[in-house]
């Protein structure tokens, strides 16, 4: 099942390591990038994605329409872009650590996973070490101390411990 990822997830990446996204997508789950959110990161370009695997979709207006005119309380409008993307396209995870986006796609029967699932799904499928997954989350975390704060390191540590 491919998996369409937020703009926080995709900066997250960006900034730390975007080839552990791109291992992601070869090896475990293609990844499919909304052409919105794409907009909404400055450090890759349509090209850097064609060059990392991944999919970048062109919103029908439809999903456009939808998303500009819908009330989902505290959600951008690229969160409802990727919330009805993904429930136009069906079978599909939503990656994203935003709890709003968390909670309509859980009310829409929309999988998800946090970003920091993919590093530990790569690790425990032999992609890369656990020290590899940890190095990236730590590089996240200086990235993006605010949202990947230390507790969050510290969660991700034990889980991948346990792995």
């Amino acid at each position: 099942m491919p998996v369409i990822t937020d703009a926080n997830v995709l900066i997250d990446y960006a900034d730390a390591d975007i080839m552990m996204l791109a291992l992601y997508s070869e090896k475990i789950e293609r990844v499919v990038i909304p052409s919105v959110i794409l907009g909404e990161v400055e450090q890759l370009s349509h090209d850097d994605c064609l060059q990392y695997g991944f999919d970048v979709v062109e919103e029908e207006l439809d999903v456009l329409f939808e998303a500009s005119n819908a009330q989902h309380g505290p959600l951008s409008f690229q969160d409802k872009v990727c919330l009805y993307l993904a429930k136009s396209i069906g079978d599909i995870t939503c990656i994203t650590n935003e709890k709003a986006l968390l909670k309509f796609c859980e009310k829409d029967n929309i999988p998800t996973k946090r970003g920091l699932k993919l590093l530990l799904q790569l690790a425990e499928q032999g992609f890369i070490s656990k020290d590899e997954a940890i190095g990236t989350v730590y590089a996240i975390h200086e990235c993006n101390p605010l949202h990947i704060h230390q507790g969050v390191v510290e969660d991700f540590i034990r889980l991948i411990e346990c792995a």
